[in-house]
């Protein structure tokens, strides 16, 4: 690029992008303090099913697991 459009790319991205706000108005930590208290995520059935799955594979041919370990 020369120099007239890479200055042209830089008015169109100010005019694009608002300015960043980079101080906080607030702490985070309260809020952190709040998720953390949640109740944890449960693992919905089809994870389940997937790992059951993938358990029965590695039982019925054991060569698979080197190729699963290594896609790990």
């Amino acid at each position: 690029m020369n120099e007239a459009n890479e200055e042209r790319m830089r008015e169109i991205l100010k005019e694009t992008f608002a300015p960043v706000d980079e101080e906080l108005h607030h702490d985070l930590w309260p809020q952190m303090l709040v998720r953390l208290d949640r109740e944890p995520a449960r693992m919905p059935w089809f994870d389940w099913a997937l790992l059951a799955l993938a358990a029965a594979w590695c039982f019925l041919s054991p060569g698979i697991i080197p190729v699963l370990l290594y896609h790990l």
